[in-house]
């Protein structure tokens, strides 16, 4: 997701640490993974990452530090898997920069996208508390830097934190809540509504930045078929609703999409 914006934005952590990432760290290549691995991390510039992430703000600034020496930088290309649904889960992970798409894919190659995800955001949590294998398939949708942290670590800070404990499980909740909200949408609003609906909810959690999703992606996010969607796209575009751009959708007037959903 791009930010197209003219508002003056102060850089968070997470922007100031990306650039610094980019520039100065090293990428090694490892012979039995397929993913690149970075070979060093500023252990101070990871700390101020981890106090803009919700889950690792409720510790102490030496907390924090110490569980630098535990996390490991990682960089995916655009549409590079993360990790494969019926993958053993491990780790958890924290995007620092780009976005990933959350799918469950079928035995035919078709897929639903459940969730995008972007800078600040954790994911891959479910599978350390069961021991149970990945639940979903991750895809980065452009050039992702995340960090990860091994699931001993992790369990590590909860029982050090209860403020830490309550905000995962707000994000489990949170992943409840909206996959209740997917249902009600698929049962109760049209394509063109679930368009729109998915298009605010993206906007609304990402202000400011274009949606970067591909309209198989969208499709897949929806339940609807590419043509179905691309007719409710071509249908906003025309309203002066949303600009459609290649794997990227800019949306101008919420209140026209708001107009669209109709429960």
């Amino acid at each position: 997701m791009r930010c197209r914006t003219n508002r003056t934005v102060v850089p968070s952590a997470i922007s100031t640490f990306r650039q610094s990432f980019a520039a100065d760290l090293t990428l090694v290549e490892v012979a039995d993974a397929p993913e690149r691995i970075v070979r060093a991390v500023d252990a101070e510039a990871v700390a101020r990452v981890l106090a803009s992430v919700r889950v690792f703000s409720a510790l102490t600034d030496t907390e924090r530090t110490e569980l630098t020496a535990h996390v490991r930088p990682r960089r995916f290309s655009r549409d590079e898997v993360v990790f494969h649904r019926d993958d053993a889960g491990g780790h958890l992970y924290v995007i620092l920069s780009g976005s990933v798409k959350v799918a469950i894919p079928d035995e035919e190659g078709r897929e639903v996208v459940v969730a995008v995800e972007r800078d600040g955001a954790v994911f891959g949590e479910l599978a350390l508390f069961d021991d149970a294998p990945r639940s979903a398939t991750v895809t980065a949708l452009d050039e992702t830097q995340v960090v990860t942290l091994a699931r001993d670590d992790f369990l590590r800070v909860l029982e050090r934190s209860p403020r830490a404990t309550r905000e995962i499980l707000r994000l489990l909740a949170r992943t409840v809540r909206r996959a209740s909200g997917r249902i009600e949408d698929l049962v109760f609003l049209d394509v063109p509504g679930r368009v729109a609906k998915c298009l605010l909810d993206l906007a609304t959690a990402y202000p400011g930045t274009d949606i970067n999703l591909t309209q198989d992606d969208l499709a897949s996010f929806v339940g609807a078929t590419r043509v179905s969607v691309n007719r409710a796209l071509a249908d906003l575009e025309a309203q002066g609703a949303i600009s459609v751009g290649r794997r990227h959708i800019a949306v101008k007037e919420p209140a026209l999409l708001r107009e669209q959903v109709r429960y």
